[in-house]
C-alpha cells in the first residue's frame, strides 16, 4: 500500500561536483573520473522491493570507490532499516538486521573508517517507545550493537555518529525527559557502547543534537539547537568534547527574534570546522557557522530566492578550503536539492542535476573524500506525485476512532472508526488528498487532487469535479453536518458544493498570497472556512472569523486545520505541528518543539472539543488532550 512513492536519491561530486543517484531514473550514470568544472550528476540507486517510501539520511566515503549510505524503507506499514553501498560502479543494498520484523526501525548517521568498519545509528520501536538503535560493520555483516537508553521509559534517538577508529566512535541524539527533550551522547571504546554526560542549556528548555564531527578520540564537535521555551525561538547548540569532558561552546544566531538550528557538521583539524543548518527570516534562509579554533562565527551563505525556504542538512570537508553543503529549496511543498560549496574565500550554490530543478527532491548527507571526489544522498519524488498536498489525511468524528487515508486511497482505521473499503487497490488518476465522515461515523468520503470523490459505507455520492478541468488541484473537502452533501476546495481558493452542501463563497478568482491548504465547516453546517499556508483564514456563511497568522513569520507554513465542534473557535497546524487556537479553541499541546522524521499534514478535532489528533506524511498520529492514542500507520 503506498503512503507516497519516495525514492533513494544519490550524488556524487567531483570538484564541488557530484553524482547524485535516484532510483526509477534512467540508466545509472555511473561516478566516475570527470573533469573539474562539470555539474553534479544523477545516478541510479536501488529501492528495497516491495516498498513504498525509500530514504537515505547519511553517508560515509572511505574513498571514492567505497562508501556506505543508511536510511529507511516503508514496507507498507512500517520503516525498516536501509543500508546502501557504493563500488565505485554502482550502488546495491546491503542486508541490514532490525530490532523486530512487526516494528518500525530506522537508520540517520552512518561513519566508516575502512571498508571493515562502519557505525550507524538511528532508533527502533519495542512496542512501546522509540529506542536508540545501533548497528556495526565488521566487513563481512551488519549487526545490532547493544546500545543504552537515558530512559527505558520515554523516546530516545541517535541523530549522527563519528568514528576516528574501530575502537573510537561517538554518537548523538536526544531523548525525552517527559516534560523536555534532553542531550544523549554515546561512545564507543571498541568493546561497548555507554552513555557519556552531556550539558543542557537548562532542565526545562528542550536540547537536541543532530550531528557531530570528531578528528580524534580527543576532540570532536557536536551540533544542533536548544529552545527558550519562552519566546519559542531555537537556537543553535553546540558542544564541544576535550577528551574530558563535553561542554557548551558559545555559538552565534543571526538575530534573537529568529529560530536558528544547526543540523550538521564537518572537522577538517581541530581548529577548523563547519556546521550548517538553517534560520528563520522572512523566509528560511541558509545558516553556516565557523570555528577556527577560538570561536565560532556566522559565515556569509547564499540562498536560492528570498520567496523559498533554503535549509542545509550536512556538510563535509576534505580540507579547510574545501567544503561542500547539502539540504534543499522548498516553495509549495516540493523541494528541490540545494547544494553549496566552499572554495576557501566564500560559499556558492552549485547548479543542480539535470532532472533535479523542479521535482521535489531533498538531499539529507554528504561525503567528500577529496575536493574531487563527494557522494550526497537523499530522496526524490516521481513526477506522478509531486503535485500532492498531502500525503496521509486524517479523519475522527468521535473520541474513539479515526482514520488515516493514504495518496493511493488506502484507508487504515483505528479505534472504533470501522474499514468501509479503500482506493488502495484501484488505478488512480490522481492521488487522494483529502477525506471527510459522516455524522454517525458509518461511511466517509476520499477526494484525489481532480476532484474524483470516492465513497464508501453509508456515505453517498452526491458528485464531483472529476471530469472537469480545474484551474488548481482539489486540496480538500468537507462534509455537511447531516452528511447528505459535501464542499471540495482547490488551492486557489475555489469552492465547489454538491448533496445539500451550499455555497457561502470562495477565493476562486481572487488573488490570494499563498495557496489555499484545506477548509473546515461549522458545527451547524451553515458555513466554512478555508485556510492558506501562511495561515491566513477566510470565513463564509456563519463561520466567525476568530484570527489568523496571516501576518506572522511562521517557522513552518500552515498544513490544515480543524474546528473546534463546541464553540465558534478553531484550530491551525503547521508542517512542524504547531498549533496556533483561535476563538474558543483551546491550546492542547503540539509537536513544535520535537525532532520530526515526517512533516504534519493535517488535523482532526475529536467530538468533546478538548482533544485533537495531527497526522504526519509518514503515518504518524500525535494525540493531544483527551483525543487518545490508538494507533498509527508507520509501526514506530
Amino acid at each position: 500500500m503506498t503512503i507516497r512513492k519516495i525514492i533513494t536519491l544519490i550524488v556524487a561530486a567531483l570538484i564541488g561536483l557530484a553524482v547524485m543517484t535516484i532510483a526509477e531514473a534512467p540508466p545509472a550514470m555511473a561516478a566516475g573520473p570527470t573533469a573539474p568544472g562539470q555539474a553534479w550528476t544523477v545516478v541510479a540507486s536501488p529501492n528495497a522491493p516491495g516498498s513504498t517510501d525509500n530514504y537515505l539520511s547519511g553517508v560515509s566515503c572511505i574513498s571514492a570507490t567505497s562508501c556506505v549510505a543508511v536510511g529507511e524503507y516503508n514496507d507498507g506499514v512500517r520503516s525498516q532499516t536501509l543500508i546502501e553501498k557504493w563500488d565505485g560502479n554502482t550502488w546495491s543494498i546491503v542486508p541490514s538486521p532490525v530490532t523486530s520484523a512487526t516494528q518500525g526501525n530506522l537508520l540517520t548517521g552512518v561513519s566508516c573508517t575502512s571498508s571493515k568498519f562502519c557505525a550507524a545509528v538511528g532508533r527502533g520501536f519495542n512496542g512501546v517507545q522509540n529506542q536508540t538503535l545501533i548497528e556495526m560493520w565488521d566487513g563481512t555483516t551488519w549487526s545490532i550493537i547493544p546500545s543504552p537508553d537515558a530512559l527505558s521509559t520515554t523516546f530516545n534517538a541517535l541523530s549522527g555518529v563519528s568514528c576516528t577508529s574501530s575502537t573510537s566512535c561517538v554518537a548523538v541524539g536526544y531523548f525525552s525527559t517527559g516534560s523536555t527533550l534532553s542531550t544523549l551522547i554515546e561512545t564507543w571504546d571498541g568493546t561497548s557502547w555507554s552513555i557519556t554526560p552531556s550539558p543542557n542549556t537548562s532542565p526545562t528548555e528542550i536540547n537536541l543534537l543532530n550531528g557531530v564531527s570528531c578528528t580524534s578520540s580527543m576532540a570532536c564537535v557536536a551540533v544542533g539547537a536548544s529552545n527558550d521555551t519562552v519566546g519559542d525561538r531555537d537556537r543553535t547548540l553546540i558542544e564541544t568534547w576535550d577528551g574530558t569532558s563535553w561542554s557548551i561552546t558559545p555559538s552565534p544566531n543571526t538575530s534573537p527574534s529568529q529560530s536558528n538550528d544547526l543540523n550538521g557538521v564537518s572537522c577538517a583539524s581541530a581548529t577548523s570546522c563547519v556546521a550548517v543548518g538553517s534560520a528563520d527570516a522572512t523566509s528560511q534562509v541558509t545558516l553556516i557557522e565557523t570555528w577556527d579554533g577560538a570561536s565560532w562565527s556566522i559565515a556569509s551563505s547564499p540562498d536560492t530566492s528570498p520567496t523559498r525556504n533554503d535549509t542545509l542538512a550536512s556538510v563535509s570537508c576534505s580540507s579547510a578550503v574545501s567544503c561542500v553543503a547539502v539540504g534543499a529549496s522548498n516553495s509549495d511543498f516540493v523541494d528541490i536539492t540545494l547544494i553549496e560549496v566552499w572554495d576557501g574565500s566564500s560559499w556558492s550554490i552549485s547548479p543542480n542535476p539535470v532532472g533535479l530543478t523542479t521535482n521535489g527532491n531533498h538531499t539529507l548527507g554528504v561525503s567528500c573524500t577529496s575536493p574531487t571526489a563527494c557522494i550526497a544522498v537523499g530522496y526524490g519524488i516521481p513526477d506522478s506525485l509531486t503535485t500532492t498536498v498531502a500525503t496521509m489525511v486524517l479523519s475522527a468524528v468521535s473520541s474513539g476512532g479515526y482514520r488515516l487515508a493514504a495518496t493511493d486511497g488506502g484507508v487504515f482505521a483505528y479505534g472504533s472508526s470501522p474499514f468501509f473499503g479503500s482506493a488502495g487497490a484501484i488505478h488512480l488518476n490522481k492521488p487522494v488528498v483529502g477525506t471527510g465522515s459522516t455524522p454517525n461515523d458509518q461511511g466517509y468520503w476520499l477526494v484525489a487532487t481532480d476532484g474524483g470523490v470516492f465513497a464508501y459505507g453509508n456515505a453517498g455520492f452526491y458528485g464531483s469535479t472529476g471530469a472537469i478541468t480545474l484551474n488548481e488541484p482539489i486540496v480538500g473537502m468537507a462534509a455537511t453536518a447531516d452528511g447528505k452533501g459535501y464542499w471540495l476546495v482547490a488551492s486557489d481558493g475555489g469552492v465547489f458544493a454538491y448533496g445539500d452542501a451550499a455555497f457561502y463563497g470562495s477565493m476562486g478568482g481572487s488573488p490570494l498570497n499563498k495557496p489555499i491548504v484545506g477548509m473546515s465547516r461549522t458545527n451547524d453546517g451553515k458555513g466554512y472556512w478555508l485556510v492558506a499556508t501562511d495561515g491566513g483564514v477566510f470565513a463564509y456563511g456563519d463561520a466567525v472569523f476568530s484570527g489568523s497568522t496571516g501576518a506572522t513569520t511562521l517557522a513552518k507554513p500552515i498544513v490544515g486545520m480543524a474546528a473546534s465542534p463546541i464553540g465558534t473557535g478553531y484550530w491551525l497546524v503547521a508542517a512542524d505541528g504547531g498549533i496556533f487556537s483561535y476563538g474558543g479553541a483551546a491550546f492542547l499541546g503540539s509537536t513544535g518543539g520535537q525532532v520530526l522524521t515526517h512533516p504534519i499534514v493535517g488535523m482532526s478535532a475529536d467530538q468533546t472539543g478538548h482533544g485533537y489528533w495531527l497526522a504526519a506524511s509518514g503515518g504518524w498520529v500525535f494525540a493531544f488532550g483527551d483525543a487518545p492514542p490508538l494507533g498509527n500507520q508507520a509501526g514506530f
